[in-house]
């Protein structure tokens, strides 16, 4: 998801081996977009694209509910919010944030999730949902890159390192097609925004 106008950015990825994840992703990212496009405070868009995933989790949750024997219907998410000093982000799940500044590459969010994978929070797997946020204060040239956890299935944080070191134009064609090369063979979803923070 990418709505410039609310400076807001986002991806879903449905959790695998369950029953329709991509109905759950699709779920995330209409809440979201029911409440983006504002000029409101970061703080104010901030509560605003909580609740959104709040609402989403309810959905999907009270699915389950009605259909216990299908299974659960989940979804990782992550949401980049960009003020005019500082951005926001918010996470469930896998799904990752980086920040790309002077040439290094810093991880924003946290995994939810064990060593070998397996998902400890998502949208839509329980009742309530505790959506993690961070803020980060904005410098010039700032690069940040959202993406499933596919992309890091087909590549190394190294290699991830080099090709945004690159020239802008395509970098994401360039981080798809390495991680498709590296043998990733799950979804793989990206955004990148260049952030600039006001003289």
């Amino acid at each position: 998801m990418v709505d410039l106008d609310g400076r807001l950015f986002a991806i879903a990825d449905g959790m695998g081996g369950h029953r329709d994840g991509h109905v759950a992703s699709r779920t995330v990212i209409a809440s979201l977009q029911q409440r983006g496009a504002t000029t409101s405070p970061l703080e104010a868009r901030i509560g605003d694209a909580t609740y959104a995933l709040e609402e989403a989790n309810a959905a999907l949750f009270s699915q389950t509910l009605a259909n216990p024997a299908a299974g659960i219907s989940g979804s990782t998410a992550v949401v980049l919010l960009v003020g005019e000093d500082y951005a926001c982000c918010l996470w469930v799940g896998d799904s990752r944030l980086y920040l790309m500044r002077n040439e290094q590459l810093y991880l924003i969010s946290e995994d939810h999730a064990t060593p070998d994978g397996t998902l400890t929070r998502a949208i839509g797997s329980a009742d309530k949902v505790e959506v993690e946020r961070r803020i980060v204060e904005l410098a010039d040239g700032d690069l940040f890159v959202l993406c499933s956890d596919g992309l890091l299935k087909g590549m190394d944080e190294h290699e991830l390192i080099g090709i945004l070191c690159e020239e802008k134009e395509n970098s994401a064609d360039r981080l798809l097609a390495k991680a498709i090369a590296g043998g990733s063979v799950d979804d793989i979803t990206l955004v990148l925004v260049w952030a600039l923070a006001d003289e």
